[in-house]
């Protein structure tokens, strides 16, 4: 895959990083800690070949270590790796120059160490699955929910030797170790992505959106005049022109968007948004029109599960994409110009044949069932199939953006769980 598509297929987010680094202060609207890996490789080999190198052996290694650690046979492995392995979100995502790659290998690797430390007990591995889990959190804030299965592994383990000596201390031990390693993926995080770097806030997108969606359906403005545009410009016609479900940034970017802006990757974000006044806004129109924020974030769902039909829908057509950040303007990979061009491919990332609602369904089946014991082995599988719950409830909860992308981790997740459950009934025959 590296050398198929060489040097990487850069997204938008390539030219941003760009950008960013032409400011005064960095700004956190994209991942800074993405933009530096970019920075790192263009200074030092002045092409984006090395990203693409180690986020693919970063991925295809973690999940080499989770088919070698819960499969028997090299047959077995084999078709396991490559069921996987063929998955459009898992190679699409994984050829694509982005923070979803990093957050999709980090993942990858930290699940494939830690079956191989449950299997063999190797501290290499155990390392290898915790640093991965530390490094995820730096790639996107809600990641730091995927962390918690590595990270109790971890405490339970240091627990289960403590109470060897010491057997009222376990359940403190336990806790204390799980908080201070995600103190220390937190402290990264903040080293990494928020020290020194100037604060934009984008999450008031969000809110925004919300307010939209609201208005339209009460037939009433419900946004602050502080956020949108004078006149006929902010107007809620123009609100209804521009909106869309599939995501909010038409409402901001476009030539013509009605709410104004407060910043953006490429300019900074020196102007605070008034956001005690959004926020209370908010929540006063949410609590006084429930029925027309929980129908909003229902048809959110819908967009974001690909339930609907982009077929014959200008915005799910353009949109709803697992590239959906691609632009041929950073593009280099020119087997990736071939390959776009294809009537499978763009079936393909169009969802046909498997929407995007079949990596949550698979996901959420392979947890009916699982074993209560209380071995490490059984607790983590468990622990996996809440983080992915808890994951997918942050984008259900705040999420604006209907992108195929933020369901690549299930095509992990599920396959890793059913894999996990398959090693557990082989080991109990």
């Amino acid at each position: 895959m590296t050398a198929a598509f060489w040097p990487g297929v850069g997204t938008w987010e390539v030219l941003q990083f760009a950008q960013q680094r032409k400011l005064p202060v960095m700004n956190d609207w994209k991942s800074p800690f993405v933009a530096h890996i970019y920075w790192l490789s263009h200074d030092f080999f002045k092409s984006t070949g090395p990203i693409l190198l180690i986020q693919q052996a970063l991925f295809w290694s973690g999940l080499a270590l989770l088919a070698w650690s819960t499969f028997k046979g090299a047959i077995s492995r084999v078709l396991f790796f490559m069921v996987v392995a063929i998955l459009p979100p898992i190679w699409i995502t994984e050829i694509l120059l982005w923070k979803e790659a990093w957050t999709l290998s980090f993942l990858s690797l930290s699940i494939g160490a830690m079956f191989a430390y449950m299997k063999n007990r190797r501290l290499l591995y155990g390392v290898v699955a915790v640093l991965s889990a530390i490094l995820l959190t730096a790639t996107r804030q809600n990641a730091v929910l995927l962390t918690f299965p590595a990270f109790y592994v971890v405490a339970r383990t240091v627990a289960v030797q403590t109470r060897k000596a010491k057997a009222k201390q376990s359940r403190a031990v336990l806790t204390s170790t799980f908080a201070i390693l995600l103190i220390v993926a937190l402290g990264v995080n903040w080293a990494i992505n928020i020290r020194g770097k100037q604060c934009c806030h984008i999450w008031h997108h969000g809110l925004l959106w919300d307010l939209a969606a609201i208005s339209i359906s009460e037939e009433r403005m419900l946004i602050p005049d502080e956020f949108r545009k004078c006149g006929e410009a902010g107007s809620l016609a123009r609100i209804r022109l521009y909106f869309t479900r599939y995501h909010s940034d038409p409402l901001f970017f476009l030539q013509g968007s009605p709410l104004r802006l407060y910043g953006t990757p490429w300019s900074g974000c020196y102007e605070r948004p008034p956001l005690g006044m959004l926020l209370e806004s908010w929540l006063d129109t949410v609590l006084t029109y429930p029925g027309a924020y929980l129908r909003h974030r229902l048809l959110y769902l819908k967009h974001l599960l690909n339930i609907s039909d982009v077929l014959n829908d200008w915005w799910g057509m353009t949109y709803y994409r697992i590239d959906s950040e691609f632009t041929p303007i950073a593009n280099r990979s020119s087997l990736f110009d071939l390959v776009r061009t294809s009537q499978i491919y763009e079936a393909v990332v169009l969802g046909i044949p498997f929407r995007g609602w079949v990596y949550p369904v698979v996901f959420l089946l392979s947890g009916i069932g699982l074993a209560r014991k209380a071995s490490i082995e059984d607790t983590y599988l468990w622990m996996l199939w809440l983080a992915g719950i808890a994951y997918f409830a942050s984008f259900l909860v705040i999420g604006s953006g209907a992108v195929m992308r933020y369901l690549s981790v299930y095509a992990v997740l599920g396959p890793a769980i059913l894999a996990g459950r398959w090693r557990e009934s082989r080991l109990k025959r």
